[in-house]
Order: structure tokens, then C-alpha cells, then sequence
């Protein structure tokens, strides 16, 4: 556990340096709470990257802002994430709720929600966020399910998989 945050803290704060990064990577954090039978899902991506994703999809004029974005920035995220991020458990697909965003830094942290989730033993994750526009894109999905963390690394050619628990 500690090792994925010193990955995680080393990440994020080599890029933060200088905002025109070399590499491209966003980190999935899906974590399942029993009492509520629900996955939260926290991922986070460079501001940037999909300040132009968002421009060259579907308006130039779109420019991402921590003091607050228009109900159309805020739909088209809405949008892309439900075509680039899938989640089925023990078969079943599972439809992902988007909650919200938050600004850190270089970072743009989305949230999102599955509610109604069983235990499960098996599930099968689709992250193709930004592989659209960045070839190199890797995508990090960590998962956390009754203490027990499995993590994936998702690019373009291979952007879905999936992780079998034993509890």
C-alpha cells in the first residue's frame, strides 16, 4: 500500500515541474464499501491533457478552471467518461455515476459512484480514458475490495481487463 502512494506521490509531483509532461498516465482508485453495497471510484487525470481532449472533441473554446466550469464542460465530462470507463461485476455490467470533479494542482479528480453492488469474486474494468488522443496513455486502476488490492495497467490495444478476488 505504501509503495502505490510513493508511485503515486512521485507521479503526480515530477509533473507537477513543468506542466508540459512527457509521459501520460491517469490513476483509477475503485474501492468497494460493503456497507453501503456500492464501488467508489476516484480517477485522476492532467488537467491539460483533458482540457484538450474536451477542445478537440467537442468545443475549442473550453478551458478547465478551478473557479468554476459551465453545466456544459461539466456534460461533456459526463459524456466521455460513460463511453471510456465500463465496469461489470461477476458478469454483470454496471452503469457508473458521475458525482463530480475537483481541481489539485495539475490534477483533475473525478468521482463517480456504482451503486447496488453484491460481493462479488470477479470484475471486469474498461478504462480508455484519453487513449484517444494520446496513444501513450497508460491508464493505472487500482482496486480494493474486503482489505485485498489488485491493481491493472490499461493502454491503447489493451484497455479493458480483469481481476478475480478470493473473498
Amino acid at each position: 500500500m505504501k509503495t502505490r502512494y510513493l508511485f503515486l506521490f512521485l507521479i503526480f509531483s515530477l509533473s507537477s515541474f513543468n506542466t508540459d509532461h512527457k509521459f501520460y498516465v491517469s490513476v483509477t482508485e475503485i474501492e468497494y464499501n460493503g456497507k453501503a453495497q456500492s464501488l467508489q471510484v476516484i480517477s485522476r487525470v492532467f488537467i491539460d491533457d483533458f482540457e484538450k481532449l474536451l477542445q478537440t472533441r467537442y468545443d475549442e473554446s473550453i478551458r478547465l478552471t478551478k473557479n468554476g466550469d459551465s453545466e456544459k464542460v461539466s456534460g461533456y465530462i459526463k459524456k466521455y467518461l460513460s463511453q471510456k470507463m465500463e465496469v461489470e461485476v461477476d458478469g454483470k455490467p454496471y452503469k457508473l455515476n458521475y458525482i463530480g470533479k475537483e481541481y489539485e494542482n495539475d490534477e483533475l479528480i473525478f468521482y463517480l459512484e456504482i451503486p447496488g453492488v453484491p460481493e462479488f469474486k470477479k470484475i471486469r474494468i474498461k478504462n480508455s480514458i484519453l487513449i484517444d488522443m494520446f496513444s501513450e496513455q497508460k491508464n493505472l486502476v487500482h482496486v480494493e475490495y474486503k482489505g485485498e488490492i489488485k491493481s491493472l495497467i490499461l493502454a491503447d490495444g489493451k484497455d479493458e481487463d480483469f481481476l478475480i478476488f478470493s473473498k
